[in-house]
């Protein structure tokens, strides 16, 4: 299988650590919440849109992943995803589509009677703003979710907001970097089952831990672990109410520049990558707003435009995520488009200048509307 989140690399050679897609369900009798996340670079639409055509009515899926950068390709077949993720390889989406639902039959057969907290922690020392080391801002809370069923048994849901790159591009090592490492030490530890989705790691990357390789995502994720043992716990009401739906995004013609000044024509845009298709994820578990976003979603916007602190003033608590099954690039702040070369705010910006603070509005609006 080929690699993906790099230059292209056609093979692994040797397995660090496996990768796996895992599975959570919240059923508050009324509807059943199922969260996927899969230990690659993004979810991938393909597979996202397999799993709904043969997924159950009633059922509303909230997908992520833990933007591993050492994980597999393969999964997007649009002329600049076979390029760089490795050549298309249908029957793995398909059998891994097999997989992934008849897990979340088996486990929505398993459920238990369990008691919910929400938790954040304050990580920052341990990730910077990569477009501006100095005086770009970050938002470095480890945030997730706290289950504890009826049998004893601990569940785990974190996430956070730097990226996975802490393994050489030149590394034919499969793995799922420090999330992967968060994963299994929480599930030796503590919890019996443990799960990561990236956070909004647009812009942002690991600081503060001198090793390299292997041994950094290690250590990151110790640090991380002992972080989220002693967070503070929100608790959730045993009766709670869930609210799901679907929020759509509009976007103008593609906007990807080569140089500062040039940009590719949005119909040779359409001719490389797959069409701009992006919606949010909204699901309310009480006091607690997800949202999966459709791109690398920027920290950034969330601190300075204070997204969190509106939630709280309506007693709620914001919980964003990134790669929902659909992906329309980076949404970083905008006061970096035009002005910085950086390969997020060109290459991997797709939809434009604007585009931070039309995220910022629409996720206002649904604070607002959530009161």
């Amino acid at each position: 299988m080929p690699m993906a989140g790099y230059a292209p690399r056609n093979h692994f050679n040797s397995v660090h650590d496996s990768v796996y897609v895992r599975i959570l369900v919240i059923d508050n009798g009324s509807i059943p919440c199922i969260f996927v996340s899969a230990d690659l670079l993004l979810f991938p639409p393909a597979l996202k849109d397999k799993i709904v055509q043969r997924i159950g009515p009633n059922r509303f899926l909230y997908f992520s992943a833990t933007h591993a950068h050492s994980s597999l390709g393969a999964w997007d077949d649009s002329t600049i995803g076979n390029l760089i993720l490795g050549s298309y390889n249908e029957p793995w989406l398909d059998s891994l589509t097999s997989k992934i639902i008849s897990r979340i039959d088996l486990t929505l057969a398993q459920l238990q009677p369990a008691s919910l907290n929400y938790f954040e922690a304050d990580a920052n020392e341990y990730v910077e703003n990569r477009l501006a080391p100095e005086h770009g801002q970050t938002d470095g809370k480890i945030r997730g979710l706290k289950i504890t069923r009826a049998d004893g048994s601990k569940g785990l849901l974190a996430s956070y907001s730097a990226h996975p790159t802490n393994i050489s591009h030149l590394s034919l090592a499969l793995s799922g970097d420090y999330p992967a490492a968060l994963v299994r030490k929480a599930e030796q530890k503590e919890f019996r089952f443990a799960m990561f989705t990236a956070g909004m790691v647009g812009s942002h990357r690991v600081k503060g831990i001198p090793e390299t390789e292997f041994a950094q995502c290690d250590t990151l994720a110790d640090k991380l672990l002992k972080k989220i043992r002693t967070a503070k716990n929100f608790a959730v009401n045993d009766s709670v109410e869930i609210s799901t739906t679907t929020i759509p995004v509009e976007y103008g013609p593609s906007q990807l520049h080569v140089l500062q000044k040039y940009k590719v024509r949005d119909w040779v845009f359409r001719g490389l990558f797959s069409p701009l298709k992006g919606e949010i994820t909204y699901l309310k578990i009480g006091d607690i707003i997800l949202l999966g976003m459709p791109c690398d979603f920027s920290g950034e916007i969330f601190v300075r435009d204070g997204l969190g602190t509106i939630a709280e003033s309506h007693d709620q608590k914001l919980f964003i995520t990134s790669f929902n099954g659909q992906y329309v690039g980076y949404i970083t702040y905008d006061e970096y488009y035009g002005h910085s070369e950086q390969e997020e705010v060109m290459a991997m910006n797709w939809v434009g200048p604007y585009y931070g603070d039309y995220f910022s509005q629409i996720t206002k609006k649904i604070l607002s509307k959530s009161k």
